[in-house]
């Protein structure tokens, strides 16, 4: 289990090459990011972290305020599955293996046609992304705080997708911020569900600002999940209040005896 840092909010004033420099003497083994369209700019991300040793875990492949691209509405299907064939290879060439789905708003339909036609959109994406052995990580959001209107709301529901879908391309990335603000609870849920879980994000709560403030004691709940078997990335999504190379510190300080392999 290693920690990555999304790199679109640290040390923004800099060249992609001195970010991910600085986040790599920091102790960080890998970065993620939200864009995915722009294949130069992966390639840049991808050939910084391999001079570092460093991986580039993963990108967005449709944002979650981006309708036209929402695979809950059918008429979008087209788009949907072009940009999913598109944006992993972007990824790809840039040496990242998964990318991020979101799901869309909720529709003036049926809840349930709404989640078959997520079904379906998924079932034929994991069809794209098993010819590339690209792994496709389904996220469920809060529409409390920051997203309201998000149709996947519910890790459950996410979960019961991941099943119906049935592909080893197809995961749930495992929010707890989005998660502890909707429901909480996590680890009796991820027990008994961690091997549909690809990937995990994380951010103080309240305030989406550094882990080690806020109501939730990251430093057991990630021990645990390590506890748990989960061998993945654990991607750090918070917008640091701190200076950033300071932020960072503090948070390789709390983490530093759940990842005992990193840092």
């Amino acid at each position: 289990m290693r920690a990555d840092v999304l790199l679109d909010v640290f040390f923004a004033e800099r060249s992609i090459d001195e970010r991910i420099a600085t986040i790599a003497e920091a102790g960080w083994a890998g970065v993620e990011t939200w864009k995915g369209g722009d294949a130069k700019e992966l390639k840049a991300m991808g050939d910084a972290c391999r001079e570092r040793n460093m991986e580039l875990v993963s990108i967005v492949m449709n944002g979650p305020a981006d309708p036209a691209m929402a695979p809950v509405n059918r008429d979008n299907l087209s788009a949907f599955l072009d940009r999913i064939d598109r944006y992993s290879d972007n990824a790809l060439a840039a040496g990242c293996t998964s990318g991020i789905v979101t799901t869309g708003n909720r529709l003036t339909i049926d809840y349930y046609e709404q989640k078959q036609t997520l079904i379906e959109a998924l079932r034929q994406a994991t069809q794209i992304a098993e010819k590339k052995n690209f792994l496709l990580n389904l996220e469920p959001l809060n529409d409390k705080v920051d997203h309201a209107g998000y149709f996947l709301v519910s890790r459950e529901e996410a979960v019961d997708v991941a099943r119906q879908v049935n592909s080893p391309h197809l995961r749930v990335l495992y929010d707890l911020y989005h998660q502890q603000i909707m429901t909480g609870d996590h680890l009796a849920f991820l027990a008994a569900n961690m091997e549909w879980i690809g990937h995990f994000h994380s951010a103080g709560v309240p305030g989406r600002h550094e882990i080690f403030t806020g109501e939730m004691d990251y430093s057991f709940v990630v021990r645990r999940i390590r506890e748990l078997g989960y061998k993945g990335w654990f991607g750090l999504e918070y917008m640091p209040a701190l200076d950033p190379t300071e932020s960072l510190r503090q948070t390789a300080e709390l983490l530093a005896s759940a990842l005992a392999d990193q840092f």
